[in-house]
């Protein structure tokens, strides 16, 4: 399963089981969704909150039809911290990633739900392949169908998103159409990335700021295991906030750049590192500005 890093614990033996792994998982998802129609209505992205709020929607309707189902069958469905520990640990973690205080865009949060959408069709049809009953794998089935159709929806808004946000944009997106142009472009991006932070978290040791400079220096430390060596030069910024800013830039413009791989590749290998490598920047992005905002 290449949208899951691990196989699903535990076990599904009865219907009862799959029914409460979907109301756990369905039930997250409203609170989820929830979260970022409101971060995008506050920022006036109001056709990225719509998409949001129509699958807030469309999750709550899930939760009333999976409850449907158990009643029919004279089954309790089950959400507890039972149900909640067999969800696949990747959803959760990249769902921090979309929290209020990141400074995400519509298209990288709209990237990042499609991935998840991806990978709940995943573990549906892990569950599926894995059940010798036949009730059970016909549910994870439908599960895994209706998770699909969310992932395509997701997808067309995301397109919809990066044309909006690419609309003036000078330079063209970045592209790779094979995992050998793929290497090529991971290994510039990460070296560029990895000197100008480098160089940035010098400046915040400089100005005092050990923290910040440790959190700087890491990311640089997590870009350099993909990049060739490259001298940075001094950065020059006024203040720890400033510093971290333009730290926070440089992980942005790798993220989108990662984006645009994903975005526009016909090879799914390719697709799948992309993602993998934004999702990776996506995360530094979520430390950066949740420090910066420290020093608010």
């Amino acid at each position: 399963m290449p949208l899951l890093h691990h196989e699903p614990t535990g076990t599904v033996r009865t219907l009862e089981d799959l029914l409460g792994i979907a109301t756990a998982m369905e039930r997250d998802a409203v609170r989820r969704y929830t979260l970022l129609a409101g971060l995008m209505e506050r920022r006036g992205e109001y056709d990225t909150a719509a998409t949001f709020r129509r699958l807030v929607a469309e999750e709550e309707g899930h939760v009333e039809a999976v409850d449907g189902w158990a009643r029919t069958l004279g089954l309790r469905a089950s959400d507890g911290p039972e149900a909640e520990a067999l969800l696949p640990p990747e959803i959760a973690a990249s769902w921090r990633a979309l929290s209020e205080r990141t400074r995400l865009t519509p298209h990288q949060a709209l990237s990042l739900a499609v991935l998840n959408e991806q990978r709940a069709f995943a573990f549906y049809s892990y569950i599926a392949a894995a059940s010798t009953d036949d009730a059970i794998r016909l549910r994870a089935e439908e599960l895994a169908h209706e998770e699909l159709r969310h992932a395509a929806l997701l997808r067309h808004d995301r397109r919809a998103a990066y044309h909006r946000e690419r609309r003036d944009a000078k330079e063209g997106p970045a592209r790779a159409e094979t995992p050998a142009e793929l290497e090529r472009l991971v290994t510039t991006l990460f070296s560029a990335g990895a000197a100008e932070h480098a160089a940035l978290a010098a400046a915040l040791h400089a100005l005092g700021d050990a923290s910040s400079a440790a959190l700087v220096a890491r990311i640089a430390e997590d870009e350099r295991r993909f990049a060739e060596p490259r001298p940075g030069g001094p950065a020059q910024h006024p203040t720890a906030s400033d510093c971290l800013r333009a730290a926070f830039r440089v992980s942005e413009r790798l993220a989108e750049a990662f984006g645009d791989v994903a975005e526009h590749t016909t090879d799914e290998e390719v697709l799948i590192r992309a993602q993998h490598l934004q999702e990776l920047v996506i995360g530094h992005l979520t430390e950066l500005a949740e420090r910066i905002e420290t020093l608010a």
